[in-house]
């Protein structure tokens, strides 16, 4: 079924102000293992990716705004401060220093760290532009386009809402992060859940753009999986 949604582009802010365009760009900056075809999105083997991610039309974005109602008025104090650290400062920022913590841990010597973190940024580089990307393709409100007074715990940032970034990031980030730190992996996806819910909590995103920005991310995280398997 095929469900209409409000652009970002066409309806104002809490503030009365429709939001100006914001960094559109991003969507075609260069990347490193996804590549661009004539029409479609490559793989690092020249392969058209078929994503995993919903298309908006197929979303109730009417549930999905009863859900954030539902969810700022039934807020806990540990949902504000996960909603108020996740999304305070910068989020790639947040996850390099839980790297550098395993890497303390798991006493990594300098040249492995560097691959680790090399990988780790590269695969956010293009996590981002195809997120970025996609929001602007798609131009979903947020959930405070649609009239309605929210008690939000953050400003709601001024590009659209679907996919979520954090969301995505985040669902990279786990996949990549659990390659390198398998031992890890329950700790790494406990963490980066925290950062896509807080999206929600914050009252700045759908529920709708976090599950989905996850299955994206997820989906490009196993792309540079594949390039450090087919590396060794």
């Amino acid at each position: 079924m095929r469900t209409f949604y409000r652009k970002w582009s066409e309806h104002p802010y809490e503030n009365g102000e429709i939001p100006p365009p914001g960094h559109w760009q991003a969507g075609y900056w260069p990347m490193i293992f996804i590549k661009r075809g004539a029409t479609r999105f490559l793989d690092p083997w020249g392969r058209p990716i078929d994503w995993l991610i919903k298309h908006p039309y197929g979303i109730n974005w009417g549930r999905e705004l009863q859900i954030v109602q539902r969810t700022l008025t039934t807020l806990t104090p540990e949902q504000i401060r996960i909603a108020k650290y996740w999304g305070t400062g910068e989020l790639i920022t947040k996850i390099s220093s839980i790297i550098l913590r395993f890497a303390d841990i798991y006493r990594i010597g300098s040249p492995q760290l560097a691959r680790i973190l090399g990988y780790f940024h590269a695969a956010m580089n293009d996590v981002f532009v195809v997120t970025w990307y996609m929001k602007y393709m798609w131009d979903v409100a947020r959930p405070n386009q649609y009239g309605l007074i929210l008690p939000a715990v953050l400003a709601t940032p001024l590009f659209p809402s679907y996919p979520s970034a954090h969301a995505s990031v985040s669902g990279c980030a786990e996949v990549v992060l659990s390659y390198f730190f398998p031992q890890e992996s329950p700790r790494i996806r406990s963490l980066l859940a925290q950062s896509t819910m807080s999206r929600l909590y914050a009252g700045v995103h759908f529920n709708a753009d976090n599950e989905e920005g996850v299955v994206l991310g997820r989906q490009i995280g196993e792309i540079v999986v594949r390039v450090l398997r087919s590396r060794g």
